[in-house]
């Protein structure tokens, strides 16, 4: 009997135990509950916060884009309704004498054009190039536009090295001088096929030019290629000069690339 008492009240113990178990679990299961729905509550609030924000953030970058659109189309407009020769007005273009048909034919007042005959980058002291160059920099230009090379193509010299050292060093003392100026280097135009078969030299411009175009690349110059201009109508009888169509389509290029 005693033996059975003993079990009795440890079933009691038990009972106890697993109903206090049992109500403690309920508890802790309406507490959590409780909190669950205030955290939902929390989080819907924030969403509903978040969302407005993004909303108010959005527009202001809706209004933002749309004003610098309008700007944009503005500073278009405006450059559509100029002159080429208002366009290039505080800039410079530089080099041998294919830049005098600039002037000659009526696109731009020669002073702002710099050229001279027979201009070497390989002998830039000899030709007068290195003097051009001093003034360019004394002149001060919002930007300038290098026209060189064919002086150096009709000579014959054959020392590619030496004009690619010899435009790495103008190009330098460009930048040196010249820090907040835009330099843009035009690629050598190209002669017609029939002055290549009369001077063999005219057939290496293109290869020049691939070589030129890294040597900006590497000194972060910005290189204009030319070449697809060019078209068979635009030669004079030479093969080598250009007719008026071509500087027309050449100074408009030249004011796209550098963003004039």
């Amino acid at each position: 009997m005693k033996r059975r008492k003993h079990f009795a009240g440890e079933d009691r113990v038990l009972r106890f135990a697993v109903l206090m178990m049992a109500a403690l679990l309920i508890t802790g299961t309406a507490i959590v509950g409780l909190r669950m729905n205030n955290l939902r509550v929390d989080s819907s609030q924030g969403e509903e916060k978040l969302r407005e924000l993004g909303e108010k953030d959005a527009g202001e970058i809706d209004a933002r884009i749309r004003a610098l659109e309008e700007e944009e189309e503005r500073i278009l407009e405006e450059r559509r309704n100029q002159t080429i020769e208002e366009r290039f007005a505080g800039c410079l273009i530089l080099g041998d004498a294919v830049c005098q048909g600039f002037s000659e034919y009526g696109y731009l007042d020669a002073g702002l054009l710099s050229t001279g005959q027979n201009l070497c980058v390989t002998s830039a002291d000899v030709t007068g190039l290195t003097d051009m160059i001093l003034q360019a920099v004394s002149d001060e230009p919002l930007k300038l536009f290098l026209v060189l090379g064919m002086g150096d193509i009709e000579t014959g010299n054959e020392e590619r090295e030496a004009f690619l050292g010899g435009y790495e060093e103008i190009l330098n003392r460009l930048k040196e001088g010249l820090p907040d100026c835009g330099i843009y280097v035009n690629s050598i135009l190209p002669a017609s096929q029939a002055a290549v078969a009369e001077n063999e030299s005219y057939a290496r411009i293109p290869e020049y030019n691939e070589e030129l175009s890294r040597l900006c690349e590497d000194m972060q110059v910005s290189f204009i290629d030319n070449s697809r201009l060019v078209k068979e109508e635009h030669y004079e009888e030479d093969g080598v000069h250009m007719t008026a169509a071509f500087y027309s389509e050449w100074l408009s290029y030249m004011a796209e690339q550098s963003e004039l």
